[in-house]
């Protein structure tokens, strides 16, 4: 289990009523982004988007920070709403929403992820996340978006460490996603024993291309999460 870094309070925004999702926002967004793509869900659900860490109105923590820093984030809020959580990641969002399952599985019910992959990346990889944060800084954006990407570019490498994830997951990819092209993204629900993987016609930003899909995803995992707790029982 990753050690905890100091304590932070994300800045959260909420819809809704009925059982948690918590929706966690890719690189460079906001928790309120996240809630108006997944609006319709606070008619069933009670929908919790946080800021990550450097975003939003979040705390920017000094630097510099890993992924496992955005999960442990994101577990102390799930942990104070009693936990029992739909968890929706995008893009950085995804990496956090896996590291926490991993480290936090109590935490998660279920699991939907776009825009993500098992791999470590490779020097080629690094280098590109090293020039995403440098331009930032240089276009006098946001500190901690550019501490975001560096996170991004040292995330470790996951494929052996996701076949420990018991929850049901849903693997969302846009098929026109660059940032992370549709064998990635297979790959990585290969690396998940039993998730669903779906394709849509989309890049790598759904919330902004295809709300619709990723809102049928969450309804889709809640029953098999709901589903799978019956055959426990």
């Amino acid at each position: 289990m990753p050690s905890l870094p100091p304590a932070i309070t994300l800045k959260a925004h909420e819809i809704g009523k009925g059982p948690l999702v918590v929706a966690l926002h890719d690189l460079g967004r906001d928790g309120k982004a996240m809630l108006r793509a997944l609006k319709p869900l606070g008619k069933r659900y009670r929908v919790l988007a946080p800021d990550l860490r450097g975003h939003g109105a979040s705390p920017v923590p000094s630097g510099p920070w890993s992924i496992d820093d955005f999960a442990s984030d994101v577990s102390r809020l799930i942990a104070a709403e009693g936990g029992d959580a739909i968890v929706v990641g995008l893009g950085l969002g995804a990496a956090a929403a896996l590291t926490l399952t991993l480290g936090h599985p109590g935490l998660v019910s279920a699991l939907v992820v776009s825009g993500a992959g098992a791999r470590a990346e490779d020097i080629e990889g690094q280098e590109r996340w090293a020039r995403v944060a440098r331009m930032i800084r240089e276009r006098g954006g946001s500190e901690g978006v550019a501490l975001a990407a560096e996170a991004m570019g040292t995330r470790p490498d996951l494929r052996g460490a996701l076949v420990q994830i018991e929850p049901p997951v849903f693997v969302l990819a846009g098929a026109e996603d660059r940032a992370y092209p549709l064998d990635t993204q297979e790959e990585l629900a290969r690396s998940l024993p039993g998730a669903k993987f779906a394709q849509v016609d989309a890049g790598h930003d759904l919330i902004g291309e295809k709300p619709g899909e990723l809102i049928a995803a969450v309804d889709w995992i809640a029953r098999a999460a709901a589903n799978r707790l019956t055959v426990a029982a």
